[in-house]
């Protein structure tokens, strides 16, 4: 039977309370402490995962990487780099023929590439397939807000890396207007430059977040920067956010102020079979991350070579996975925002507020 292997490590504080109950009431900073003396270790077995196409079933270990968002951006890299390596150690010894990189596992080590070239098994981000499924769940959204995305004004947060590079690519080629923003204003003018060079979409480049998305129809956000950095203030009414970063760049004040705004999550994925996770990573039962279901895509279709590595992917894999996907019975599994389902209801309230908005009516904040 193949074998997979998924690196995965807390979002947030609550993530570790849920795994140990005696953290509860804990200071983070005591917490962190206590991760930094943790191993990397094997949290659970995963089966069940059967393709729908041929009669294969496949098995996977999530390993655990000890380690909060803020310690991968705070701490040396090189002791961060070392932290991800023995846990993709662990899971290739356990049985991995393919390791997928999760959450921010993935920017580590030249986006993944150092780690590949310490293993002899398969390496991937999953990225390819998160900007597969956020480009339809951010399709899917718009549509149900009647945006015609070919008058839009769209904004990819966080656009220079792996996943908002692709996005943004993707994206020129169907919208009007496309407003790149990012930290780094030379590696903007780097994207820039190569989405002149691929249509005619107009495109401007900002490195101060408010402004770059204070007037977007439509965010797309897939930064590494920690969590929430999507505040209330400067959202268009009626705008549609796609949150693909983990932690979520949206922040909660924005479900909780902006009734008029739409915050969406990509990368939700339904996984056939009758998978067991045997582990609570927060979503419902039988579905994962797009990152994830990659991972198990290329493991059911034995492709056990290095795929979705570095800071700039390939069209080509982002096609070609969204293939193979559909080959084997995976599928988005809905629209979702802060750990619940996005319902017809909840888009006719945004609506309605919209229609509010519009006719000089408060939006209750």
């Amino acid at each position: 039977m193949n074998v997979f292997g998924f690196l995965l490590h807390p979002l947030g504080m609550q993530d570790v309370v849920r795994y140990a109950p005696n953290a509860r009431g804990k200071r983070e900073a005591l917490v962190s402490k206590i991760l930094e003396w943790m191993p990397a270790y094997q949290a659970s077995i995963i089966t069940g995962v059967r393709s729908r196409a041929v009669d294969t079933q496949i098995e996977g270990r999530f390993i655990t990487i000890p380690m909060l968002p803020q310690q991968f951006l705070e701490k040396e890299r090189r002791w961060v780099f070392e932290r991800v390596l023995q846990g993709a150690l662990l899971a290739q010894s356990n049985g991995a023929q393919i390791v997928g990189l999760g959450g921010y596992n993935s920017v580590v080590g030249e986006a993944g590439r150092a780690i590949a070239e310490r293993l002899d098994v398969g390496v991937t981000s999953g990225n390819s397939y998160t900007v597969a499924t956020a480009m339809e769940a951010t399709l899917a959204a718009a549509r149900a807000m009647d945006l015609d995305l070919a008058r839009c004004n769209v904004a990819v947060v966080g656009a220079t890396g792996a996943i908002g590079g692709v996005c943004s690519r993707l994206l020129a080629r169907q919208v009007a207007r496309l407003s790149l923003v990012a930290r780094s204003r030379s590696r903007l003018q780097t994207l820039a430059e190569k989405i002149h060079h691929e249509g005619p979409c107009a495109v401007s480049i900002d490195t101060d977040l408010e402004r770059g998305i204070r007037e977007a129809d439509v965010i797309v956000s897939a930064t590494s920067s920690g969590g929430g950095i999507i505040r209330p203030d400067n959202l268009k009414p009626g705008v549609v956010i796609c949150d693909v970063a983990l932690p979520h760049d949206v922040s909660r004040e924005v479900a909780r102020q902006r009734p008029d705004v739409l915050v969406i999550e990509g990368g939700v994925i339904e996984v056939p079979g009758e998978v067991q996770f045997n582990f609570d990573f927060g979503y419902p039962p039988g579905h994962s991350l797009a990152c994830m279901a990659e991972t198990m895509i290329l493991t059911l279709e034995g492709r056990f070579d290095d795929y979705s590595l570095g800071r700039g992917l390939d069209l080509e894999k982002v096609e070609e996975i969204s293939r193979l996907a559909a080959r084997h019975g995976f599928r988005t599994a809905g629209l979702r925002a802060f750990d619940e389902p996005v319902t017809g209801e909840k888009i006719e309230e945004v609506k309605s507020r919209l229609r509010d908005h519009r006719r000089g009516l408060s939006v209750i904040r």
